[in-house]
C-alpha cells in the first residue's frame, strides 16, 4: 500500500489532486494507495501495510512554521527509520529535508515555468535525458546533511533534487506528478495570481510529450518500493 500525503491547503486544488493526480502517481507505481490530508488531522504515521510514501507539494511555505509540521516530520522520520522508500515533491521535498536534518529558506530567485534541470546519474532519472520539468516555488532547501547527495540543479536553485546515499529516499523541487495539461493549468493560474510569476516565467518545453515523460520518475521510484537493493 502506498501512502500519499496531500499537503495542499486550498480545498479546490486539494480535491483536484485527490481525483486526478494521486491516481496518476499510484498507476505509475502500480500500487493500491490511500491519501492522508495534512489539513484534516488524520494520522500520517505508517502502518504495517504501507510500503512507501509520496509527499505532495503545497501552497504552504516550508520556510515558515505551519500547523502539523511536527506530525508530518515525525511521520517522515518513521518511514526513514523503517528504511521505506520516500519521495517528496516541492513542499514535500522541503519537509523531508527539514525532518532529516537540513534547512529550508526563501529562495533568492523563485521559479515558475517549464525549465530544464541538470541531472547527475541516479536511478530515479533512468530513461530521462535532460528533463524539462514544472516549477512553481518560492522556497528552497539548503545546508543538507553530509549523506544527502544533490542529483539535480538549475542555475537558480542548487538543490532541485536530492537522494540520501545508499537509501531509497529522494526529494524533487519540481513537479513530475503533473502531465502537460495539468501543469500548464497550474502555471496559467500562477501567471494570473502570483505577482512575481510573469517576470520569472520560463518555457523551455519543446513538446507536451516532454512534460508527460516525467512520470518516469515515479516508475523508477517503484523499483525502490519493490526491490530496494536494486537501486542502491
Amino acid at each position: 500500500m502506498l501512502m500519499i500525503i496531500n499537503n495542499i491547503a486550498d480545498e479546490v486544488a486539494r480535491s483536484r489532486f485527490d481525483r486526478f493526480t494521486a491516481p496518476r502517481i499510484a498507476a505509475a507505481l502500480d500500487l493500491e494507495f490511500e491519501i492522508r490530508h495534512l489539513v484534516s488531522g488524520a494520522p500520517m504515521m505508517p502502518g504495517d501495510e504501507h510500503l512507501a510514501v509520496v509527499l505532495s507539494g503545497s501552497g504552504l511555505s516550508a520556510a515558515e512554521d505551519n500547523p502539523r509540521d511536527g506530525e508530518l516530520m515525525a511521520a517522515v522520520r518513521v518511514f526513514a527509520e523503517r528504511d521505506l522508500p520516500i519521495l517528496g515533491i516541492c513542499y514535500g521535498h522541503q519537509m523531508v529535508v527539514r525532518a532529516l536534518g537540513g534547512q529550508c529558506r526563501k529562495a533568492a530567485i523563485p521559479e515558475f515555468g517549464w525549465k530544464r534541470v541538470e541531472t547527475r546519474p541516479d536511478p530515479i532519472f533512468d530513461g530521462l535525458a535532460e528533463p524539462v520539468t514544472l516549477h512553481s516555488h518560492y522556497d528552497e532547501v539548503h545546508d543538507l546533511p553530509a549523506d544527502f547527495e544533490v542529483i539535480a540543479s538549475t542555475e537558480e536553485c542548487e538543490v532541485q533534487a536530492f537522494r540520501i546515499a545508499n537509501r531509497p529516499i529522494w526529494g524533487v523541487q519540481f513537479h513530475p506528478e503533473m502531465d502537460h495539461a495539468e501543469g500548464q493549468a497550474m502555471l496559467d493560474d500562477n501567471l494570473r495570481t502570483e505577482p512575481q510569476a510573469p517576470a520569472l516565467y520560463v518555457d523551455e518545453l519543446q513538446s507536451p510529450a516532454q512534460a508527460d515523460a516525467n512520470i518516469r520518475i515515479f516508475e523508477n521510484f517503484a523499483r525502490a518500493v519493490r526491490r530496494p537493493a536494486a537501486v542502491l
